[in-house]
């Protein structure tokens, strides 16, 4: 389970896993938490009260973002009808005893409450966790290259702003293990994309050009960017500089399956 030190604090849970310390088997393998999968049921519902356990959360309501590559941020409340949400049956299974629900077409989950446990889920895609110690707000955020052309990241900072009055200036972002510059190559067409929230010289800062129209990209840094750019502080911002796709033995990854079975790793998180 990775962390960061940036965000740890005594009114904060938060992780993500990796694929070490679960049951699944085969191409799932181990710590599979990916629960819209073909991976058995009962072993991702395992995995994922494994990894609950690892962090010591306490709450019993879970909600799941089941996500669609959107710049979508779902504000969990206390005006929060969960009767609207797919609901998952966990009765005899492992995590029997908890409420377990499913956010539709979102890609963001923010809360200010403390009797809900936040997932995301990723294989390469960036997870992005945004905390404000102040205004006593989380949220998760799954951002692959379509949600950082869409700036997902610098959406949950102005909902943040927004909804709960957050100040810029006390957001905390962690920037987690993700698909890295080394591995991840794009096309002519994801250039393009970005051009629409990206000026020409700063997609210079995170992509290196190849031949023959391919490039490689640093969504870290592209996160990183919009990041600074809503108005977070350089100091508060911590990038986990792992690439999911060079480290078979400790992450799963959609690209290094080639389209094939694999697991996908969560962020977790939990106010206290």
């Amino acid at each position: 389970m990775n962390s960061f030190k940036l965000l740890k604090s005594d009114h904060l849970i938060h992780g993500i896993t990796t694929r070490v310390g679960g049951v699944s088997t085969g191409a799932y393998s181990s710590m599979n938490t990916g629960i819209f999968g073909d991976d058995k049921r009962d072993y991702v519902l395992e995995n994922i009260r494994r990894a609950l356990s690892e962090l010591g959360t306490d709450a019993k309501t879970i909600i799941l973002a089941q996500q669609v590559h959107s710049k979508n941020v779902v504000i969990i409340d206390d005006e929060t009808n969960f009767n609207t949400m797919e609901k998952v049956k966990l009765e005899n299974t492992p995590l029997e005893g908890f409420e377990m629900y499913i956010s539709a077409v979102t890609d963001g989950l923010m809360t200010n409450r403390n009797d809900v446990i936040l997932i995301t889920f990723y294989a390469d895609c960036v997870p992005l966790i945004l905390y404000d110690p102040v205004k006593h707000v989380v949220a998760a955020v799954h951002s692959g290259w379509m949600g950082t052309v869409k700036a997902i990241g610098a959406n949950a900072v102005r909902k943040m702003v927004s909804v709960y009055g957050s100040n810029v200036s006390d957001i905390r972002a962690g920037i987690g293990h993700s698909a890295g510059i080394c591995c991840y190559e794009i096309g002519d067409d994801v250039i393009e994309a970005l051009k629409v929230e990206f000026s020409v010289e700063s997609i210079r800062d995170f992509v290196i050009p190849k031949r023959y129209g391919k490039y490689m990209i640093d969504l870290k840094e592209a996160n990183a960017k919009l990041f600074r750019d809503a108005g977070i502080v350089q100091k508060h911002i911590e990038i986990d500089p792992d690439c999911t796709i060079c480290n078979p033995e400790k992450y799963h990854s959609h690209r290094r399956a080639r389209g094939g079975k694999r697991g996908m790793m969560s962020a977790i998180v939990q106010l206290k």
